[in-house]
């Protein structure tokens, strides 16, 4: 009985562990939204066209 005890509260603690993490990561995106900080927010427009990647030879 309290090996079975034992498991379940480490397994609530794992669900607790990722919830909190999930929760937190959550917000902090909402907040980095609100406040226009977000540095990874111009690596998701289009890239420029460059001509750096040339088309692959017909066959």
């Amino acid at each position: 009985m309290h090996a079975a005890l034992r498991r379940l509260w480490i397994t609530a603690k794992a669900i607790l562990a990722v919830g909190l993490l999930a929760t937190g990561s959550l917000y902090s995106a909402n907040v980095v939204d609100r406040n226009g900080l977000n540095p990874f927010s111009a690596a998701l427009a289009e890239p420029a066209v460059t001509g750096s990647i040339k088309p692959g030879r017909a066959r």
